[in-house]
């Protein structure tokens, strides 16, 4: 059930997910959560998103499967002693990867960037990095006031060519961030972070 709570506690609340529960995510929840993503600012104004919603379990467990394989072959298959929480929570993704409810893959298309693309080149990773990632917080946030858990996720970059493949993916779009997407197994925030006064300034570095 969709809470729809108000920005401020959403941002307040939000945080990365690693468990999900099995329950589906409603199609009409995921197109409102990329509605809200493509309210944001861009370059511009080039709106060079697509964003690709995989509900086919068949394609998150091969998805979800060859992330896994990255990862634990960068990472190694057992966890080091000393591996920090965030690592551990990054491990424990990884093995459930495949069992996620649903992902939303986000996209640069460079047709629509300030630059021209010229096909058959190839693309400059991250030119309109300062876009997406304004449209992928803008969907992390709605996920969040739906009651739905997402995760900044990039390993999946690693074997870019087989997912274009399995998506259909054309050579002039670039993949940026894989997010899983479900309702959380246990609570949202609040959050850990440094105090804002203590990573702020007023008129002059240092100066409060």
């Amino acid at each position: 059930m969709a809470e729809d709570i108000g920005l401020m506690e959403a941002i307040h609340s939000q945080r990365q997910i690693t468990r999900y529960r099995n329950d589906p995510v409603s199609r009409e929840d995921i197109e409102k959560i990329i509605d809200a993503a493509i309210r944001a600012p861009s370059g511009g104004n080039t709106q060079p998103w697509h964003f690709i919603a995989i509900t086919d379990p068949e394609l998150i467990e091969k998805i979800g499967g060859l992330y896994r394989d990255i990862w634990l072959g960068a990472q190694g298959a057992e966890p080091r002693p000393d591996e920090p929480p965030a690592y551990r929570q990054a491990r424990q993704l990884a093995h459930k990867m495949p069992e996620v409810p649903a992902m939303i893959l986000v996209c640069v298309d460079h047709t629509k960037g300030s630059a021209p693309y010229t096909p058959g080149q190839p693309i400059e990773r991250g030119r309109y990095a300062s876009s997406i990632w304004l449209a992928i917080q803008n969907l992390f946030l709605a996920a969040r006031a739906l009651g739905l858990g997402t995760r900044i996720t990039t390993v999946h970059i690693r074997g870019e060519e087989q997912i274009k493949e399995w998506l259909g993916i054309p050579e002039h779009v670039e993949t940026v961030c894989l997010t899983p997407l479900g309702y959380p197994r246990g609570s949202f925030g609040p959050t850990q972070r440094q105090p804002a006064e203590e990573v702020s300034s007023f008129n002059r570095y240092g100066s409060r």
